[in-house]
């Protein structure tokens, strides 16, 4: 009985949840070490968050924060916003971790280097852990927690996360001389740069209605069988 009571599915999203905080907490504070140097994004204007691979990395790591916020605060006001913030983004950023690894493995696969050059002393987790670690666990996420509700407002964040990176990349572009990505620095601009971003869109938009859409199935189906 004692397990039983243990492993409730509330239970299991918390450590869920506070495992991932740890991992990515880990990982993104890599980034802060010496280690990482060997990295182009350690140095220069805007830091690794002249990628959005590190942009996506952060706010994953905001959302298992807010996860674990929301259990332990005392207040059940401050408990119940912070559960609707961390859902809301969590829902958002779903779309874009997944999006960063379908066109990820798909560019790099057909052109080598295109997204994300080796670089020696590179650790062989890196790429891994930031491309597909990152949307096994936003598939996770979105199985375990009931919670996840791919609301209007998470598509409206998905739309002004996607028009605040393409800005951030024109001014890192501006200021640099070229773009954070290889393949963007190859394609004609403006028009490559639009259709690109135009292109990504699509997929990160398709990629959340398919989350919804499984989401939605998935409650469906629990709510037959109970």
């Amino acid at each position: 009985m004692a397990t039983k009571s243990i492993l409730t599915r509330r239970n299991v999203e918390f450590a869920f949840h506070v495992a991932a905080l740890v991992l990515y907490s880990r990982v993104w504070h890599w980034h802060t070490t010496p280690a990482a140097i060997v990295l182009p994004g350690a140095t220069g204007f805007g830091w690794f968050f002249r990628y959005l691979t590190f942009w996506s990395y952060t706010l994953q790591l905001i959302q298992f924060f807010l996860s674990v916020l929301c259990r332990i605060l005392p207040s059940s006001k401050a408990r119940y916003a912070t559960a609707i913030a961390a859902d809301r983004l969590a829902c958002a950023v779903f779309g874009l971790a997944n999006t960063i690894s379908a066109m990820f493995y798909a560019i790099e696969y057909t052109g080598k280097g295109l997204l994300d050059a080796d670089h020696e002393g590179k650790p062989w987790w890196l790429a891994e852990t930031v491309h597909l670690l990152n949307s096994i666990i936003a598939w996770v996420d979105l199985f375990l927690v009931e919670e996840r509700t791919f609301h209007g407002n998470s598509r409206h964040l998905v739309v002004f996360l996607v028009i605040s990176y393409c800005s951030w990349a024109l001014v890192v572009r501006h200021i640099y001389g070229k773009f954070p990505y290889p393949i963007l620095n190859k394609l004609p601009f403006p028009w490559g740069f639009i259709a690109f971003v135009l292109t990504g869109t699509a997929i990160l938009l398709a990629i959340f209605e398919m989350g919804k859409f499984v989401k939605r199935k998935c409650s469906k189906t629990k709510e037959k069988t109970q």
